[in-house]
């Protein structure tokens, strides 16, 4: 019954086998998949995923601070109109990114604002990015994120930054850098972190867990992150799965599946 709370699967590097990409995912147990977009178009390409397999792939609209740019009157009130789609469980990928710098600073964060007013306005959770820029996006949610709630994606902090996450109430998602050997600090927060707050993802196509690094990404990897944040944390594999499913139930408004659908989780060979 895992959880893939994030994953790309709208993008282009699974144009040739999305189909079964989600049926091998479903077969490993992972049940639930959110797509987020990243701008307008694959904003929308996430929500008709949505409505092709209801209630098990869910999506979220938002426009990534590399596109910050391309976010318009036009571009927001599309988006805004999205978000009210069947299916529609947060307002992302949203958020900062001062490492590659794809749009000025000053338009990444009006852009963050802006969609954080719209996450509001719809009571929906955001989806966050954070990269090299934890301390303004830390401030603009302290001045603009009242009531707005939501989760770090594939947090990457040590436990200094995981505390600030954590204290203004969001949740914080493990991908696969979690598994990298040389993430001490990260391991240490996904040893740390409460229970209740913590969740699990894939980011595919991108950062595809140690046993497979190198390839291509896909939800159902997203098994590797969970054995290994269950070792860091010296509990069973199950428990680890059924909080995280538990807690983005919680987070998404996810809903829970009736017991005789819910695939067993197959343990995978790369």
């Amino acid at each position: 019954m895992l959880v893939d709370t994030h994953a790309h699967i709208q993008m282009r590097q699974f144009d040739s086998d999305r189909e079964s990409v989600i049926a091998v995912a479903e077969a490993a147990g992972v049940w639930r998949i959110i797509v987020p977009g990243t701008d307008v178009p694959t904003s929308r390409a996430a929500v008709d995923l949505a409505a092709r397999y209801p209630g098990r792939v869910f999506a979220a609209v938002g426009t990534h601070p590399h596109d910050a740019a391309t976010l318009d009157t036009a571009a927001l009130e599309t988006q805004r109109e999205l978000a009210r789609r069947p299916g529609v469980v947060a307002i992302g990928e949203i958020g900062l990114d001062y490492y590659r710098d794809l749009a000025p600073h000053e338009t990444q964060r009006a852009a963050l604002i802006t969609q954080l007013e719209l996450a509001r306005a719809l009571n929906l959770p955001v989806i966050l990015h954070n990269r090299e820029s934890h301390a303004d996006l830390v401030g603009l949610l302290r001045e603009h994120g009242a009531g707005v709630r939501g989760v770090f994606h594939c947090f990457i902090g040590d436990q200094t930054m995981a505390r600030e996450a954590l204290d203004r109430g969001f949740w914080l998602s493990f991908a696969g850098p979690v598994t990298y050997p040389r993430n001490t600090d990260l391991a240490e927060v996904a040893a740390w972190a409460p229970l209740d707050r913590i969740l699990l993802e894939t980011d595919s196509p991108y950062l595809a867990p140690q046993p497979v690094r190198g390839r291509r990404n896909e939800p159902r990897y997203v098994e590797m992150t969970a054995r290994r944040v269950a070792e860091l944390r010296g509990m069973p594999f199950e428990d680890l799965v059924a909080a995280t499913t538990r807690n983005a139930a919680e987070l998404f408004a996810l809903p829970m599946a009736p017991r005789e659908e819910e695939p067993e989780c197959a343990s995978l060979t790369p």
